[in-house]
């Protein structure tokens, strides 16, 4: 009997960045630079390179991240210079991230990427006034590299950006008929369209009470004191020295499983404070993204988590929220009048290298 022959072959070759914000990590590169390796010329879809994410993002096999950040310079909306695809760990193509979108920015300043849809292109050499258009499955992402921001770091190739995250939104259950349709959410909406109390079932937590708000994409966010008071989460959870120790993940899957009649959570946040907290207009938070579990930090979550704090009067509206995540702090803008979010945070080059996958 012949021996069979076992190989493994390459089928791409890609250039690629490492970067991270806040501790949110990402194999960051450009569609239209992705080579087959077979000679196919053909242009490269998002379902393509979702086949190889899980070898890409194998933090043992592969490079690591908790998502891919895909650029392409010839978005479909010809108002957009670019579009951004957002592909989870797990494989499976993702509306949008937060964090992701700065780094997104980053990439386009340092690596002067030019637009094909637009006729006059960016100034990328220290013009602190530069906005980008990107078009992600959420819609358009405005951005703004601020260059000159007191917090860059030219050593550590960090820089600020800011991001309007749009409006928030009401996160709808799966049997009204108008799911699919975007209802702006503001502190004029009436407390039944984002708090909701949905069952868990788990011997240390019964039920939740829980705030729904989508920016970008679905969010639930649980306030660990208010549950407790509601005898709905073991007591235990509420020790604040040993928040970063609890299990938020068996929680979370169930949260995730459209629990209640809710569809499409992306992300589900717990969050504490202490006094000193509420005097610095700060709340803590942990975070599980759908498709890559627990991570360091979530840009729209991070937002999800700002928006219902300023709701339920843990955090002041007339000045910015910091939300802190393991992986850092992030500064949150939400007029709750017109319901327009901003987001300041790092995004950092870690390396850049090529792999053949």
């Amino acid at each position: 009997m012949e021996p069979i022959l076992i190989t493994n072959k390459p089928s791409y070759r890609i250039n690629f960045t490492k970067m991270q914000g806040a501790g949110n990590d990402f194999v960051v590169f450009e569609k239209n630079k992705v080579e087959r390796l077979n000679g196919d010329q053909s242009i490269m879809t998002y379902e393509e390179i979702s086949g190889f994410t899980k070898k890409l993002s194998h933090r043992k096999l592969g490079i690591g991240c908790d998502q891919l950040i895909i650029i392409d310079d010839n978005p479909n909306d010809k108002n957009a210079a670019y579009g951004m695809g957002v592909i989870n760990c797990d494989g499976n193509i993702e509306n949008m991230c937060g964090n992701g979108v700065r780094c997104f920015t980053k990439y386009i300043i340092d690596n002067k990427v030019l637009s094909k849809n637009l006729k006059e292109q960016l100034n990328f050499d220290g013009d602190d006034k530069i906005e980008q258009i990107i078009e992600t499955k959420s819609g358009i992402v405005k951005t703004y590299p601020l260059l000159k921001h007191h917090l860059n770091n030219k050593e550590k190739d960090v820089i600020m950006v800011k991001v309007n995250m749009g409006t928030s939104k009401i996160s709808r259950l799966i049997n009204e008929i108008d799911y699919n349709i975007p209802k702006t959410l503001s502190k004029q909406s009436p407390l039944e369209s984002y708090m909701y109390t949905i069952d868990i079932g788990l011997p240390y937590c019964s039920k939740l009470e829980c705030v729904y708000v989508s920016v970008g994409v679905n969010q639930c966010v649980v306030f660990i004191d208010r549950n407790i008071e509601l005898g709905y989460l073991d007591s235990s959870y509420g020790d604040f020295s040993k928040f970063s120790m609890i299990n938020i993940q068996e929680i979370s899957d169930i949260i995730q499983s459209n629990v209640n009649g809710f569809v499409d959570i992306a992300n589900v946040e717990f969050v504490i404070q202490s006094p000193q907290d509420k005097l610095e207009n700060k709340v803590i938070s942990r975070v599980v993204e759908r498709g890559s579990g627990e991570t360091l930090a979530c840009g729209t979550g991070a937002c999800g988590v700002a928006v219902a704090s300023i709701l339920k009067g843990y955090c002041n509206e007339n000045t910015e929220s910091i939300v802190e995540m393991p992986g850092g702090k992030l500064l949150i803008q939400w007029d709750s009048n017109n319901s327009e979010i901003f987001k300041t945070g790092p995004a950092t080059t870690v390396f850049k290298s090529q792999i053949l996958i």
